[in-house]
């Protein structure tokens, strides 16, 4: 699975390698790596310049750790941008607003994807999760089943850099405000209006109308920044 390295690259050599195992399928999500010191003889590397690469690894995302025990592949790869673009926001001192508008962009895409691609399986799947938010009462499960709907969505695209971005912009704007997607689908709050846009999206892209999905995801994405602007100006 390795090959010895040159020491004058050993830190991209080392990379490269292992991103070529996850490429090629040798290393599958969840798959643990060899033992540190079997890696190292195999590189032909002392084991400290190893984990130099195995902990770059761990910071984006790719690569998991257990104390005292073996390094693994990360079960959820497509989630493995939400640390670099969170390191990116706070560097460039991004505001939530931005972060806002990069998923909105996304999701416009996504929807208009998603109704070029929806198979009926995905159709069914997607009607599932209306039926349940519709019955749902619980804000904190409705927020859950809202993330799933839109995670779906972004899988139908077929497309894994627009899912991986959309996930990592999505998830940057829920940590700045916490509970925001619970917030926006309380059933005494917005609720009519929010699953009326989902039910009216939804409807496009299991039909195969990707200008009208991305329009219903359009407006879609504009009431949800409505609601931050409306929270941010609370807090000020």
């Amino acid at each position: 699975m390795f090959r010895e390295v040159s020491k004058e690259n050993a830190f991209h050599d080392i990379l490269n390698q292992i991103l070529e195992n996850i490429q090629n399928g040798s290393l599958k999500p969840g798959d643990a790596l060899p033992a540190e010191r079997n890696m190292a003889e195999s590189m032909g590397i002392s084991r400290p310049v190893l984990r130099e690469v195995l902990r770059a690894l761990e910071l984006l995302g790719i690569v998991t750790s257990v104390r005292g025990g073996a390094n693994y592949i990360a079960q959820d790869l497509e989630y493995c941008l939400i640390a670099p673009l969170s390191i990116l926001f706070r560097l460039n001192n991004s505001s939530v607003q931005q972060a806002q508008q990069l998923r909105s962009a996304l999701e416009c895409k996504a929807a208009a994807l998603a109704a070029e691609h929806c198979t009926p399986v995905d159709a069914a799947e997607l009607q599932l999760l209306l039926a349940r938010l519709d019955a749902e009462e619980d804000e904190k499960v409705r927020a859950d089943l809202d993330r799933d709907l839109h995670l779906k969505i972004g899988k139908m695209t077929g497309n894994p850099m627009i899912f991986s971005v959309l996930s990592a912009s999505a998830q940057l704007t829920e940590n700045i405000i916490t509970g925001i997607r619970a917030y926006i689908m309380q059933k005494n709050h917005t609720a009519s209006e929010v699953d009326e846009q989902h039910r009216r999206m939804v409807g496009a892209i299991v039909s195969h109308q990707p200008e009208q999905a991305a329009q219903c995801m359009q407006e879609h994405m504009a009431t949800i920044e409505r609601y931050i602007a409306k929270i941010i100006k609370a807090v000020q």
